[in-house]
Protein backbone atom coordinates (compact mmCIF):
# COMPACT_ATOMS: atom_id res chain seq x y z
CA UNK A 1 0.00 0.00 0.00
CA UNK A 2 1.72 3.04 -1.01
CA UNK A 3 2.31 6.18 1.62
CA UNK A 4 0.44 8.77 2.08
CA UNK A 5 3.30 11.09 0.73
CA UNK A 6 3.11 8.69 -2.38
CA UNK A 7 -0.38 9.02 -2.79
CA UNK A 8 -0.18 12.86 -2.35
CA UNK A 9 2.30 13.32 -5.22
CA UNK A 10 0.28 11.16 -7.10
CA UNK A 11 -2.26 12.52 -7.00
CA UNK A 12 -1.05 16.24 -7.95
CA UNK A 13 0.97 14.67 -11.26
CA UNK A 14 -2.74 12.93 -12.31
CA UNK A 15 -4.51 16.35 -11.54
CA UNK A 16 -7.22 13.89 -9.75
CA UNK A 17 -9.97 15.55 -8.14
CA UNK A 18 -10.41 15.59 -4.55
CA UNK A 19 -10.70 12.39 -2.33
CA UNK A 20 -9.76 10.45 -5.38
CA UNK A 21 -7.43 8.16 -4.40
CA UNK A 22 -6.20 5.60 -6.37
CA UNK A 23 -8.92 6.35 -8.99
CA UNK A 24 -6.78 6.66 -12.02
CA UNK A 25 -8.15 3.17 -12.93
CA UNK A 26 -11.31 2.79 -11.04
CA UNK A 27 -11.74 -0.91 -11.84
CA UNK A 28 -8.31 -1.90 -9.74
CA UNK A 29 -7.97 0.31 -7.19
CA UNK A 30 -9.84 2.43 -4.02
CA UNK A 31 -8.08 4.22 -1.71
CA UNK A 32 -4.95 3.09 -3.29
CA UNK A 33 -6.01 -0.53 -2.52
CA UNK A 34 -6.45 -3.36 -5.23
CA UNK A 35 -10.23 -3.90 -5.74
CA UNK A 36 -10.48 -6.82 -3.65
CA UNK A 37 -8.81 -5.86 -0.76
CA UNK A 38 -11.40 -2.64 -0.59
CA UNK A 39 -14.19 -4.60 -0.48
CA UNK A 40 -13.08 -6.67 2.45
CA UNK A 41 -12.27 -3.76 4.18
CA UNK A 42 -15.61 -2.39 3.31
CA UNK A 43 -17.34 -5.87 4.40
CA UNK A 44 -15.42 -5.69 8.05
CA UNK A 45 -16.57 -2.29 7.97
CA UNK A 46 -20.16 -3.35 7.25
CA UNK A 47 -19.68 -5.91 9.98
CA UNK A 48 -19.07 -3.38 12.52
CA UNK A 49 -22.10 -0.96 11.89
CA UNK A 50 -24.50 -4.05 12.16
CA UNK A 51 -22.95 -5.45 14.94
CA UNK A 52 -22.76 -2.10 16.97
CA UNK A 53 -19.04 -1.66 17.02
CA UNK A 54 -18.55 1.67 15.92
CA UNK A 55 -18.78 3.73 19.18
CA UNK A 56 -17.93 7.32 19.27
CA UNK A 57 -14.27 7.65 18.54
CA UNK A 58 -11.87 8.69 16.45
CA UNK A 59 -11.07 5.30 14.74
CA UNK A 60 -14.38 3.57 14.26
CA UNK A 61 -15.57 7.23 12.71
CA UNK A 62 -12.45 7.57 10.59
CA UNK A 63 -12.74 4.26 8.87
CA UNK A 64 -16.63 4.10 8.19
CA UNK A 65 -16.33 8.07 6.44
CA UNK A 66 -13.28 7.38 4.62
CA UNK A 67 -14.18 3.72 3.36
CA UNK A 68 -17.77 4.75 2.60
CA UNK A 69 -16.72 8.01 0.81
CA UNK A 70 -14.22 6.84 -1.82
CA UNK A 71 -16.38 4.18 -2.47
CA UNK A 72 -18.77 6.46 -3.58
CA UNK A 73 -17.02 8.47 -4.87
CA UNK A 74 -15.61 5.82 -7.22
CA UNK A 75 -18.84 5.47 -8.08
CA UNK A 76 -19.35 8.94 -8.99
CA UNK A 77 -16.84 9.23 -10.87
CA UNK A 78 -16.77 5.88 -13.05
CA UNK A 79 -20.63 5.20 -13.94
CA UNK A 80 -20.88 7.04 -17.36
CA UNK A 81 -23.73 9.43 -17.14
CA UNK A 82 -23.09 10.00 -13.37
CA UNK A 83 -19.83 11.27 -13.95
CA UNK A 84 -20.17 13.87 -16.70
CA UNK A 85 -23.26 15.62 -15.10
CA UNK A 86 -22.62 14.93 -11.54
CA UNK A 87 -19.12 13.05 -10.34
CA UNK A 88 -18.24 11.47 -7.66
CA UNK A 89 -18.80 14.79 -4.87
CA UNK A 90 -22.29 14.95 -5.82
CA UNK A 91 -22.71 11.13 -4.97
CA UNK A 92 -20.85 11.22 -1.68
CA UNK A 93 -23.28 13.88 -0.30
CA UNK A 94 -26.32 12.38 -1.55
CA UNK A 95 -25.44 8.44 -1.44
CA UNK A 96 -24.45 9.32 2.13
CA UNK A 97 -27.53 11.13 2.23
CA UNK A 98 -29.69 8.33 1.06
CA UNK A 99 -28.41 5.85 3.00
CA UNK A 100 -29.24 7.77 5.73
CA UNK A 101 -32.64 8.43 4.74
CA UNK A 102 -33.93 5.32 3.80
CA UNK A 103 -32.52 3.63 7.18
CA UNK A 104 -29.69 1.73 6.15
CA UNK A 105 -27.08 3.28 8.05
CA UNK A 106 -27.62 1.41 11.94
CA UNK A 107 -28.45 4.29 14.66
CA UNK A 108 -25.39 3.91 16.86
CA UNK A 109 -23.21 4.58 13.30
CA UNK A 110 -25.74 7.54 12.96
CA UNK A 111 -24.49 8.76 15.93
CA UNK A 112 -21.21 8.45 15.84
CA UNK A 113 -20.94 10.20 12.40
CA UNK A 114 -23.21 13.02 14.14
CA UNK A 115 -21.03 13.51 16.81
CA UNK A 116 -17.58 13.36 14.85
CA UNK A 117 -18.32 15.51 12.05
CA UNK A 118 -20.19 18.20 13.91
CA UNK A 119 -19.38 18.01 17.78
CA UNK A 120 -16.04 16.70 17.89
CA UNK A 121 -15.11 19.12 15.09
CA UNK A 122 -13.83 16.97 12.28
CA UNK A 123 -15.61 19.91 9.75
CA UNK A 124 -13.83 22.25 11.78
CA UNK A 125 -10.34 20.39 11.38
CA UNK A 126 -10.68 20.05 7.80
CA UNK A 127 -12.35 23.50 7.14
CA UNK A 128 -9.61 25.16 8.81
CA UNK A 129 -7.19 23.25 6.82
CA UNK A 130 -9.09 24.59 3.41
CA UNK A 131 -9.19 28.32 4.92
CA UNK A 132 -5.82 28.38 5.23
CA UNK A 133 -4.70 26.82 2.78
CA UNK A 134 -6.13 28.08 0.25
CA UNK A 135 -5.30 31.73 0.89
CA UNK A 136 -1.67 31.13 1.20
CA UNK A 137 -1.75 29.43 -2.13
CA UNK A 138 -2.76 32.67 -3.64
CA UNK A 139 -0.71 35.35 -4.35
CA UNK A 140 -0.97 38.51 -2.07
CA UNK A 141 -1.91 41.00 -4.47
CA UNK A 142 -4.80 38.88 -6.76
CA UNK A 143 -6.23 38.38 -3.26
CA UNK A 144 -7.29 41.48 -2.75
CA UNK A 145 -7.91 43.30 -5.87
CA UNK A 146 -10.09 39.75 -6.44
CA UNK A 147 -12.25 40.17 -3.63
CA UNK A 148 -12.62 44.24 -3.46
CA UNK A 149 -14.89 43.14 -7.01
CA UNK A 150 -16.03 39.70 -6.22
CA UNK A 151 -18.21 40.95 -3.46
CA UNK A 152 -20.57 43.71 -5.14
CA UNK A 153 -21.02 40.93 -8.02
CA UNK A 154 -22.18 38.73 -5.19
CA UNK A 155 -24.50 41.22 -3.69
CA UNK A 156 -25.64 42.30 -6.79
CA UNK A 157 -26.48 38.68 -8.13
CA UNK A 158 -28.31 38.31 -5.04
CA UNK A 159 -30.47 41.33 -4.99
CA UNK A 160 -31.81 39.98 -8.85
CA UNK A 161 -32.38 36.62 -6.76
CA UNK A 162 -34.30 38.09 -4.42
CA UNK A 163 -36.48 39.75 -6.44
CA UNK A 164 -36.77 36.29 -8.53
CA UNK A 165 -37.84 34.59 -5.06
CA UNK A 166 -40.33 37.02 -4.56
CA UNK A 167 -41.79 36.31 -7.61
CA UNK A 168 -42.14 32.74 -7.25
CA UNK A 169 -43.62 33.92 -3.75
CA UNK A 170 -46.83 35.22 -5.43
CA UNK A 171 -47.36 31.82 -7.50
CA UNK A 172 -47.11 29.78 -4.92
CA UNK A 173 -49.60 31.69 -2.84
CA UNK A 174 -46.91 32.64 -0.38
CA UNK A 175 -47.08 36.58 -1.03
CA UNK A 176 -44.18 38.73 -2.66
CA UNK A 177 -43.14 39.54 0.45
CA UNK A 178 -43.49 35.90 1.87
CA UNK A 179 -41.38 34.17 -1.01
CA UNK A 180 -38.55 36.83 -0.55
CA UNK A 181 -38.51 35.82 3.47
CA UNK A 182 -39.73 32.76 3.60
CA UNK A 183 -37.14 31.52 0.36
CA UNK A 184 -34.74 33.63 -1.21
CA UNK A 185 -33.68 35.44 2.64
CA UNK A 186 -33.54 31.87 4.24
CA UNK A 187 -31.42 29.90 1.12
CA UNK A 188 -29.01 33.10 1.25
CA UNK A 189 -28.41 33.72 4.61
CA UNK A 190 -24.88 31.98 4.77
CA UNK A 191 -26.11 28.28 6.18
CA UNK A 192 -28.19 26.02 8.33
CA UNK A 193 -26.36 27.39 11.82
CA UNK A 194 -24.86 30.62 10.82
CA UNK A 195 -28.04 31.48 9.03
CA UNK A 196 -31.27 29.69 8.87
CA UNK A 197 -31.14 28.95 12.83
CA UNK A 198 -30.35 32.77 14.19
CA UNK A 199 -32.84 33.85 11.07
CA UNK A 200 -36.10 32.07 12.54
CA UNK A 201 -34.99 33.55 15.64
CA UNK A 202 -34.80 37.04 14.92
CA UNK A 203 -38.65 36.37 12.87
CA UNK A 204 -39.82 34.65 15.77
CA UNK A 205 -38.96 38.07 18.46
CA UNK A 206 -40.62 39.82 15.52
CA UNK A 207 -44.08 37.66 15.06
CA UNK A 208 -44.21 36.43 18.41
CA UNK A 209 -43.61 33.26 16.76
CA UNK A 210 -42.51 29.82 17.86
CA UNK A 211 -38.82 29.45 16.93
CA UNK A 212 -38.43 26.14 15.36
CA UNK A 213 -42.12 27.04 13.58
CA UNK A 214 -40.23 29.61 11.97
CA UNK A 215 -36.92 26.97 11.35
CA UNK A 216 -39.33 24.26 9.87
CA UNK A 217 -40.98 27.13 7.54
CA UNK A 218 -37.46 28.47 6.39
CA UNK A 219 -35.65 24.66 6.38
CA UNK A 220 -36.54 23.36 3.37
CA UNK A 221 -35.20 26.34 1.28
CA UNK A 222 -32.05 26.29 2.05
CA UNK A 223 -31.32 22.75 2.26
CA UNK A 224 -32.67 22.49 -1.50
CA UNK A 225 -30.65 25.66 -2.34
CA UNK A 226 -27.32 23.44 -1.13
CA UNK A 227 -28.57 20.70 -3.18
CA UNK A 228 -29.03 22.69 -6.05
CA UNK A 229 -25.73 24.33 -6.20
CA UNK A 230 -24.26 21.03 -5.84
CA UNK A 231 -25.78 19.62 -8.76
CA UNK A 232 -25.07 23.39 -10.97
CA UNK A 233 -21.84 22.81 -9.79
CA UNK A 234 -21.15 19.62 -11.34
CA UNK A 235 -23.10 20.36 -14.08
CA UNK A 236 -20.83 24.10 -14.86
CA UNK A 237 -17.62 21.60 -14.70
CA UNK A 238 -18.96 19.85 -17.41
CA UNK A 239 -20.07 22.97 -19.26
CA UNK A 240 -16.48 24.42 -18.81
CA UNK A 241 -14.59 21.20 -20.54
CA UNK A 242 -17.11 21.94 -23.71
CA UNK A 243 -16.53 25.45 -23.36
CA UNK A 244 -13.23 26.14 -22.48
CA UNK A 245 -13.09 29.77 -22.84
CA UNK A 246 -15.52 30.33 -20.77
CA UNK A 247 -13.43 29.34 -17.17
CA UNK A 248 -10.26 29.71 -15.81
CA UNK A 249 -9.72 26.10 -14.66
CA UNK A 250 -10.15 27.48 -11.04
CA UNK A 251 -8.61 30.93 -11.75
CA UNK A 252 -10.70 33.40 -11.01
CA UNK A 253 -9.21 36.85 -12.55
CA UNK A 254 -9.49 37.70 -16.15
CA UNK A 255 -8.02 40.78 -16.09
CA UNK A 256 -4.47 40.20 -18.23
CA UNK A 257 -2.20 41.01 -15.41
CA UNK A 258 0.33 38.23 -14.54
CA UNK A 259 0.07 36.14 -11.35
CA UNK A 260 2.58 34.95 -9.34
CA UNK A 261 2.98 30.69 -9.94
CA UNK A 262 2.93 29.06 -6.65
CA UNK A 263 5.95 26.70 -6.75
CA UNK A 264 5.15 22.70 -6.73
CA UNK A 265 4.78 21.42 -3.51
CA UNK A 266 7.14 18.29 -1.97
CA UNK A 267 5.98 18.03 1.33
CA UNK A 268 7.60 16.68 4.26
CA UNK A 269 6.30 15.08 7.08
CA UNK A 270 7.62 17.92 9.14
CA UNK A 271 6.11 20.62 6.92
CA UNK A 272 2.80 19.26 6.98
CA UNK A 273 3.08 19.22 11.24
CA UNK A 274 3.69 22.70 10.94
CA UNK A 275 0.72 23.96 8.42
CA UNK A 276 -1.36 21.66 11.16
CA UNK A 277 -0.62 23.85 13.83
CA UNK A 278 -0.48 26.61 11.61
CA UNK A 279 -4.42 26.57 10.48
CA UNK A 280 -5.55 25.55 13.89
CA UNK A 281 -3.55 28.76 15.45
CA UNK A 282 -5.52 30.87 12.89
CA UNK A 283 -9.72 28.92 13.46
CA UNK A 284 -8.73 29.46 17.35
CA UNK A 285 -7.62 32.80 16.66
CA UNK A 286 -10.83 33.64 14.97
CA UNK A 287 -13.07 31.83 18.23
CA UNK A 288 -10.98 34.10 20.47
CA UNK A 289 -12.05 37.19 18.35
CA UNK A 290 -15.43 35.97 18.30
CA UNK A 291 -16.18 35.89 21.78
CA UNK A 292 -15.48 39.31 21.88
CA UNK A 293 -17.45 40.42 18.81
CA UNK A 294 -19.82 37.60 18.67
CA UNK A 295 -21.75 39.22 15.46
CA UNK A 296 -19.07 38.21 13.10
CA UNK A 297 -18.67 34.27 13.01
CA UNK A 298 -15.38 32.35 13.76
CA UNK A 299 -14.74 31.76 10.08
CA UNK A 300 -15.26 34.97 8.89
CA UNK A 301 -12.96 36.27 11.79
CA UNK A 302 -10.43 33.54 10.22
CA UNK A 303 -10.53 34.44 6.99
CA UNK A 304 -9.93 38.22 8.00
CA UNK A 305 -6.53 37.25 10.17
CA UNK A 306 -5.06 35.23 7.20
CA UNK A 307 -5.95 37.54 4.78
CA UNK A 308 -4.40 40.24 6.97
CA UNK A 309 -0.83 37.97 7.44
CA UNK A 310 -1.34 37.07 4.02
CA UNK A 311 -0.89 40.41 2.75
CA UNK A 312 1.65 42.10 5.49
CA UNK A 313 3.59 38.97 4.18
CA UNK A 314 4.54 38.71 8.10
CA UNK A 315 4.92 34.62 7.90
CA UNK A 316 8.05 33.59 6.10
CA UNK A 317 7.84 31.93 2.36
CA UNK A 318 8.67 28.70 4.35
CA UNK A 319 5.77 28.43 6.38
CA UNK A 320 3.25 29.94 4.02
CA UNK A 321 4.11 26.84 2.41
CA UNK A 322 3.49 24.64 5.27
CA UNK A 323 0.48 26.23 5.58
CA UNK A 324 -0.68 25.22 1.62
CA UNK A 325 0.89 21.90 1.45
CA UNK A 326 -1.04 21.34 4.84
CA UNK A 327 -3.86 22.36 2.88
CA UNK A 328 -3.85 20.32 -0.32
CA UNK A 329 -3.20 17.27 2.08
CA UNK A 330 -6.42 17.69 3.64
CA UNK A 331 -8.38 18.32 -0.08
CA UNK A 332 -6.77 15.36 -1.67
CA UNK A 333 -6.86 12.90 1.67
CA UNK A 334 -10.34 13.73 3.63
CA UNK A 335 -12.60 15.76 0.95
CA UNK A 336 -14.79 12.71 0.04
CA UNK A 337 -15.02 11.62 3.82
CA UNK A 338 -16.01 15.38 4.47
CA UNK A 339 -18.52 15.36 1.90
CA UNK A 340 -20.04 11.61 3.06
CA UNK A 341 -20.48 12.79 6.50
CA UNK A 342 -22.04 16.36 5.47
CA UNK A 343 -24.53 13.77 3.35
CA UNK A 344 -25.00 11.16 6.27
CA UNK A 345 -25.72 13.79 8.96
CA UNK A 346 -26.31 17.45 6.97
CA UNK A 347 -29.02 16.87 4.42
CA UNK A 348 -32.43 15.12 5.59
CA UNK A 349 -33.60 13.77 2.56
CA UNK A 350 -37.19 12.81 4.27
CA UNK A 351 -37.74 16.12 5.70
CA UNK A 352 -36.94 17.14 1.93
CA UNK A 353 -39.27 15.17 0.52
CA UNK A 354 -42.25 15.75 3.00
CA UNK A 355 -42.04 19.30 2.19
CA UNK A 356 -40.89 18.93 -1.61
CA UNK A 357 -43.69 19.79 -4.42
CA UNK A 358 -42.71 19.94 -7.71
CA UNK A 359 -43.37 23.83 -7.72
CA UNK A 360 -41.63 24.67 -5.06
CA UNK A 361 -38.11 22.66 -6.17
CA UNK A 362 -39.06 24.39 -9.52
CA UNK A 363 -38.77 27.69 -7.65
CA UNK A 364 -35.66 27.34 -5.66
CA UNK A 365 -33.80 25.81 -8.55
CA UNK A 366 -34.54 29.01 -10.93
CA UNK A 367 -33.48 31.16 -7.78
CA UNK A 368 -30.12 29.40 -7.75
CA UNK A 369 -29.87 29.72 -11.25
CA UNK A 370 -30.89 33.11 -12.07
CA UNK A 371 -28.17 34.02 -9.36
CA UNK A 372 -25.58 31.80 -10.83
CA UNK A 373 -26.17 33.40 -14.32
CA UNK A 374 -26.49 37.10 -13.01
CA UNK A 375 -22.94 36.30 -11.26
CA UNK A 376 -21.41 35.26 -14.48
CA UNK A 377 -22.47 37.80 -16.61
CA UNK A 378 -21.45 40.79 -13.86
CA UNK A 379 -18.61 38.35 -13.10
CA UNK A 380 -17.49 38.84 -16.90
CA UNK A 381 -18.22 42.64 -17.19
CA UNK A 382 -15.90 42.87 -13.55
CA UNK A 383 -12.57 41.44 -15.18
CA UNK A 384 -13.87 37.50 -13.48
CA UNK A 385 -13.36 34.52 -15.69
CA UNK A 386 -17.84 33.71 -15.78
CA UNK A 387 -17.76 30.02 -14.74
CA UNK A 388 -15.45 30.59 -11.74
CA UNK A 389 -17.75 33.91 -10.84
CA UNK A 390 -21.03 32.29 -11.31
CA UNK A 391 -19.52 29.40 -8.80
CA UNK A 392 -18.02 31.88 -6.39
CA UNK A 393 -19.98 34.86 -6.21
CA UNK A 394 -23.35 32.35 -7.30
CA UNK A 395 -23.63 29.51 -5.83
CA UNK A 396 -21.83 30.05 -2.61
CA UNK A 397 -24.19 32.28 -1.59
CA UNK A 398 -27.17 29.70 -1.78
CA UNK A 399 -25.59 26.89 -0.13
CA UNK A 400 -24.81 25.68 3.48
CA UNK A 401 -22.21 27.94 4.56
CA UNK A 402 -18.38 26.34 5.25
CA UNK A 403 -19.90 22.62 4.50
CA UNK A 404 -22.01 24.04 1.65
CA UNK A 405 -19.16 25.77 0.14
CA UNK A 406 -16.93 22.63 0.07
CA UNK A 407 -20.04 20.88 -1.11
CA UNK A 408 -20.28 22.72 -4.12
CA UNK A 409 -16.71 23.13 -4.97
CA UNK A 410 -16.09 19.72 -4.91
CA UNK A 411 -18.53 19.00 -7.20
CA UNK A 412 -17.25 21.46 -9.49
CA UNK A 413 -14.29 20.42 -9.07
CA UNK A 414 -12.94 24.13 -8.17
CA UNK A 415 -11.47 23.62 -5.04
CA UNK A 416 -9.34 26.55 -5.53
CA UNK A 417 -12.09 28.99 -4.93
CA UNK A 418 -12.58 28.35 -1.36
CA UNK A 419 -10.76 31.30 -0.28
CA UNK A 420 -13.20 33.46 -2.29
CA UNK A 421 -16.26 31.20 -1.63
CA UNK A 422 -15.88 31.71 2.65
CA UNK A 423 -15.69 35.43 2.18
CA UNK A 424 -19.04 35.83 0.17
CA UNK A 425 -20.86 33.46 1.89
CA UNK A 426 -19.71 34.83 5.24
CA UNK A 427 -20.52 38.46 3.99
CA UNK A 428 -23.74 37.87 1.72
CA UNK A 429 -24.77 36.15 4.84
CA UNK A 430 -24.23 38.60 7.54
CA UNK A 431 -26.08 40.87 4.64
CA UNK A 432 -29.26 38.93 4.02
CA UNK A 433 -29.63 38.18 8.20
CA UNK A 434 -29.57 41.95 8.18
CA UNK A 435 -32.23 42.34 5.11
CA UNK A 436 -34.15 39.63 6.92
CA UNK A 437 -34.33 41.28 9.88
CA UNK A 438 -35.47 44.77 8.60
CA UNK A 439 -38.11 43.19 5.99
CA UNK A 440 -39.93 41.55 9.23
CA UNK A 441 -39.90 44.34 11.13
CA UNK A 442 -41.85 45.71 8.07
CA UNK A 443 -43.85 43.77 6.12
CA UNK A 444 -43.84 40.65 8.75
Amino acid sequence: METCREALERRQEGKAGPGAAGHKDHGRTILGMPLGLYLGVLALTSVCMYTGCVPKSLVPAFLVLMVFGEGLNAIGNTVPVVKTYLGGSVICILGAAAIQAVGLLPEQTYETMDFFINDSGFLIFYISALITGSLFNIDRKLLLRATVRLLPVAAASLAVGILASGLFGILLDQGFWGGILYMGVPMTSGGMTAGTVPLSDIYAQALGADPSAMLTKMAPATVLGNCVAIIFGGLLNNLGKRRPELTGNGMLVNDGRPVKKTPPMKPSFGSLCTGMVIAFAFYQLGAVLHKFVPMIPTYAWMILAVVLVKGTGILSENLEDAAREWGQFAIHSWTAAALTGIGFTLIDLNSILKTLTVPYLLAVAVVVAVITLTAAVLGKLAGFYPLESAIAAGMCTTNMGGSGNVAVLSSAHRMELLPFAQIVTRSCGALMLTLGGILVQLVG
